[in-house]
C-alpha cells in the first residue's frame, strides 16, 4: 500500500472502531506513560479490548488475569516495558495468565504505538499467509514487515490499522 492507501484503510478502521474500545485505548496508553505498568484492572481492560468479539474467551481471560494479586501484574507489566526485545516482552507478558502473545502485543502497541503494532492471526495471514494463532517469535517478523510496509512516516501503530482494517473487510472477519 502506497501512503495514500494506508491514510484511506486508517480512517476506515477509526470510523469502524468502537467508541467504548477507543476509549480503553486511550486509558491504556495514558497509564502506561504515566505509571509505566498496569494495574490488574487495567489489564483486564485490555483483555476486553482484543477479546470484544469473543465474549467467551473474554470472560475466561479476564477471570485467569483477575486470579493474580494486583502487584504481580503492576510488576510483570512494569518488567516488560523496561527492555527493548520483543520477544522478551512478550514473555514476560505472558507470564500472566490470561496473558498470550496476541495480548502481549496490545500491550504494546498501546504502550508505543509508533514503533509497535497489534500482532494476531489475521496479520500473520496478511503478511505471510499463514492462519494460525501468533507465536512470541512472530513479534519481531511482523514488526519488520510493518517497517518495511510503512511508505512514509506514520506511526506503525496506523500502518498496522490500515492493513488490519483492509484485511478485515476483505475476508469479513475481526467484527467488533
Amino acid at each position: 500500500m502506497d501512503a495514500d492507501d494506508i491514510r484511506y484503510w486508517r480512517d476506515q478502521y477509526d470510523e469502524a472502531y468502537d467508541d467504548d474500545l477507543q476509549a480503553i485505548e486511550k486509558r491504556t496508553h495514558e497509564a502506561l506513560t504515566e505509571q509505566q505498568f498496569l494495574t490488574r484492572d487495567q489489564l483486564q481492560e485490555v483483555v476486553q479490548w482484543k477479546l470484544n468479539g469473543m465474549p467467551g474467551r473474554r470472560g475466561g481471560n479476564m477471570d485467569r488475569v483477575g486470579s493474580v494479586p494486583d502487584e504481580f501484574v503492576q510488576r510483570v507489566t512494569e518488567a516488560a516495558l523496561l527492555i527493548e526485545d520483543p520477544v522478551t516482552q512478550l514473555k514476560t507478558l505472558k507470564s500472566i495468565p490470561g496473558i498470550g502473545p496476541a495480548t502481549g502485543t496490545v500491550i504494546l502497541a498501546f504502550y508505543d504505538p509508533e514503533n509497535f503494532g497489534i500482532g494476531d492471526r489475521y496479520i500473520l495471514d496478511e503478511f505471510f499467509g499463514e492462519d494460525r494463532t501468533m507465536r512470541v517469535t512472530d513479534y519481531p517478523k511482523i514488526l519488520g514487515e510493518l517497517r518495511d510496509r510503512n511508505p512514509d512516516d506514520f506511526a506503525l501503530r496506523t500502518v498496522e490499522k490500515a492493513y488490519y482494517q483492509k484485511y478485515r473487510v476483505e475476508n469479513d472477519v475481526g467484527n467488533w
